[in-house]
């Protein structure tokens, strides 16, 4: 029979660790509605502004009252080529602390290939280790045949410039966010592609563990079906500013509020403009 502080803890993480570290990485999903906007796909004169680069680091801890839970990574650890496309490579991972993992220990690990030129998903990999559990997802994007390839040879039809659970936060930070938008874009993950709507409410100074900045704050739509379904509210706090930098999550849950802060952050540099192998 499992105590009432193993359970307590284990659905902490299920319904809201994991989701908060996952929210982190797509500013969340939501079910299909209807077309997706061509607008969504970005205009890549537009995005070569490189609002990030290779060696972009950002290191948050995970809060759960005044108990921390947990740390989690996301960089930018270098430019790779991937089926004749030169890409970002993209690393998030996520770990619980020492006292957390005495119970339920976390070694989670997503990597995407984020194509340098069109700023959406070419290639997404999940490697998920908490507890007793285990799951590894690989997915190839095909976006000129709109399809979303899996390592054991399924396909599922999805839509030109669709992002992956990692690309679709970078993808955001490219845009101009303004207090009043909505913003759509279209993202794939467990076999659906979604279209993923982030609306803006306007702005606030946070402080956090790695410093004070002027924010916008952002709410992703989570409804129907979606990988978040009843898990929460959400809200993320990003610099406002070109970075777009991910400073603070806070989110709402059945058990609490669980936060999400940053505290130590290294920036990139350029990357190359054209592919020279």
């Amino acid at each position: 029979m499992v105590s009432p502080k193993r359970l307590l803890l284990r659905n902490l993480h299920r319904g809201s660790l994991h989701l908060v570290f996952w929210v982190l990485l797509v500013c969340g999903m939501g079910i299909v509605s209807g077309s997706l906007a061509s607008s969504a796909i970005p205009d890549s004169n537009r995005i070569r502004g490189h609002q990030f680069g290779p060696g972009e680091k950002m290191i948050f801890n995970i809060t759960y009252g005044i108990v921390v839970a947990g740390e989690a990574t996301l960089e930018i650890a270098g430019m790779t080529e991937y089926q004749g496309h030169l890409c970002y490579n993209i690393q998030s991972k996520t770990k619980s602390n020492r006292f957390f993992s005495s119970i339920y220990k976390v070694r989670d690990k997503i990597v995407s290939y984020i194509d340098f030129e069109q700023l959406y998903s070419r290639y997404f990999y999940k490697r998920l280790r908490e507890g007793d559990y285990k799951k590894n997802v690989e997915i190839s994007f095909d976006h000129e045949a709109k399809l979303a390839r899996y390592s054991n040879g399924d396909e599922y039809p999805t839509v030109a410039g669709v992002q992956d659970v990692l690309s679709a936060f970078y993808y955001v930070r490219s845009l101009e966010l303004e207090p009043g938008g909505v913003y759509a874009v279209p993202a794939h993950s467990s076999r659906k592609t979604y279209d993923l709507k982030v609306l803006v409410h306007g702005r606030e100074r946070v402080k956090v563990p790695a410093g004070e900045w002027d924010c916008l704050v952002v709410e992703p739509v989570i409804e129907g079906e979606g990988l978040f379904k009843h898990e929460g509210k959400l809200t993320l706090y990003l610099t406002d500013d070109e970075f777009k930098i991910p400073v603070m999550i806070k989110t709402k849950v059945p058990l609490g509020t669980i936060d999400v802060e940053l505290k130590e952050y290294r920036p990139g540099h350029s990357a190359p403009v054209e592919n020279d192998s």
